[in-house]
């Protein structure tokens, strides 16, 4: 039997695993080296003899060896610190673990895995890897164990996690009558509105209600009139928020006339969509020049909760989060996409600018992910190996743990997925939703960083990329 890249090998750990044999494999240039390497798997204890796997043994080891005429010089070679990959899925407590960045020059590698750690020994260092409080894996059900060249190590485990916390809405479930709030520009904190409390709050249809109008009406659109709000009032859209304008500190914003900017339209009885010029008048932040929304009419100004850092007056401890913008953009998309998905039971989702394009097509996979990983630089490359090696014989390596939501996405810049991206502008069932054009590319290149942070192989699924956004 050879140990191949890409291929299954968890019968290792069947009976026939026990002993002390060996499974010898080809070495790759890439991962392990020229020389051949071998690797072993066994269950330490008297248990190992046994006809199968017991749910008693708490600790299961395996080691990959090396063998040829470089074993002599090799005896001392340091471990990098390993990039460690952890996906959970909280409703199934299953897990996804990567072990990758192996250097080619180590001469026998021992992976043991216990119940909240994982400790790498070779001849000159030993290095134990704590898993975050709260989560720990079942050792003996590690199962699919295989090397990926440019991954690593993968195996498939039972994980044991606690109560996920409840996590913080956004603004458009948080904001209510009667309350005192703080709004503040996002990116230099300026506070934006006079009036800080409103007598009603009031949602405002779903973002398609209008197209639906000409089926359930037989006379002319009674809904023709825009929804516009008092002085005392607030309306929430999906990604908006619509207030007076004499509830906003004029000295705080001022408009900014945009032309050029197109929107579309629907034509003719076929249903078409075509880009109809528009003048619009946007709404800037007088400080820091940062977009906050539009003025969609005289006495109405549509801010979006991207923009906007809104606050209960009540919490002395203001965090404004001035210098954390794709932190608190991530945390906005992440949230909506679980409470629209919740709510009105829609998954695909067009991610639309102000001026009318489309940026990106959104397939939430899930919300209910636990992502863990190791503290040696997350967001970088994967595959990239760490020139500095640990000095100290013995160390130690912590793992951070975040709930976030699976996306699969395409991009749509530049003529990119263009057929997709007419079949889901045409379908009923994927939500659209608008933001500023800037927060688009933001997102964009959140989702493109969080792609380059996963293992390779797990970068992409079908046609679409993976990526994931942080809820915490």
């Amino acid at each position: 039997m050879r140990l191949v890249p890409g291929k299954d090998h968890s019968s290792i750990f069947g009976p026939r695993a026990s002993g002390s044999g060996y499974v010898h494999a080809p070495g790759s240039r890439a991962a392990f080296g020229e020389e051949q390497h071998r690797a072993r798997a066994w269950f330490p204890g008297r248990a190992r003899r046994s006809a199968g796997l017991h749910v008693a043994f708490r600790r299961i080891s395996f080691s990959i060896c090396s063998t040829g005429p470089a074993l002599g010089r090799e005896m001392e070679a340091k471990i990098p610190p390993p990039r460690v990959y952890l996906e959970i899925r909280n409703s199934t407590q299953n897990g996804h673990l990567v072990l990758g960045n192996f250097t080619k020059d180590h001469s026998e590698l021992q992976i043991t895995l216990g119940l909240s750690s994982m400790c790498l020994q070779s001849p000159a260092q030993r290095l134990t890897i704590d898993l975050p409080a709260g989560v720990s894996v079942a050792p003996s059900s590690c199962r699919n164990l295989q090397y990926i060249g440019g991954d690593g190590l993968h195996m498939r485990l039972q994980v044991v996690t606690d109560c996920p916390k409840e996590l913080a809405p956004t603004v458009v479930r948080t904001l209510k009558a009667q309350v005192c709030y703080v709004f503040q520009c996002q990116s230099c904190g300026k506070t934006l509105l006079e009036t800080q409390m409103f007598r009603r709050v009031l949602p405002l249809p779903n973002g398609d209600w209008n197209d639906l109008v000409d089926h359930w009406c037989c006379h002319p659109n009674p809904f023709a009139r825009q929804f516009q709000p008092k002085l005392d009032e607030c309306f929430l859209g999906d990604t908006f928020l619509l207030v007076n304008a004499a509830s906003v500190d004029r000295a705080a914003v001022c408009e900014e006339r945009e032309s050029g900017s197109e929107i579309r339209q629907s034509v003719g009885d076929s249903g078409a969509q075509v880009k109809m010029p528009k003048d619009n008048k946007t709404v800037v932040c007088t400080r820091c020049r940062k977009m906050l929304g539009d003025k969609t009419s005289a006495d109405t100004i549509k801010f979006y909760i991207t923009e906007l850092l809104v606050q209960p007056l009540t919490n002395k401890a203001l965090e404004r989060q001035i210098n954390k913008r794709y932190l608190f953009v991530e945390r906005v998309f992440a949230g909506r996409l679980m409470e629209l998905s919740s709510t009105q039971s829609t998954f695909r989702f067009c991610i639309q600018g102000h001026d009318g394009n489309t940026y990106a097509l959104l397939w939430l996979l899930n919300s209910d992910t636990l992502l863990v990983r190791s503290h040696n630089d997350p967001c970088s490359d994967f595959t990239a190996i760490v020139n500095d090696t640990v000095k100290n014989k013995s160390s130690i390596q912590h793992c951070e743990a975040v709930n976030a939501v699976k996306i699969l996405y395409h991009p749509c810049l530049k003529g990119r997925n263009k057929i997709a991206q007419e079949k889901w502008e045409k379908n009923i069932g994927v939500h659209c939703m608008t933001f500023p054009a800037n927060t688009c590319l933001e997102l964009l290149f959140i989702l493109a960083s969080s792609t380059a942070s996963l293992p390779p192989s797990l970068q992409s699924m079908n046609t679409f990329k993976v990526a994931f956004l942080k809820l915490d």
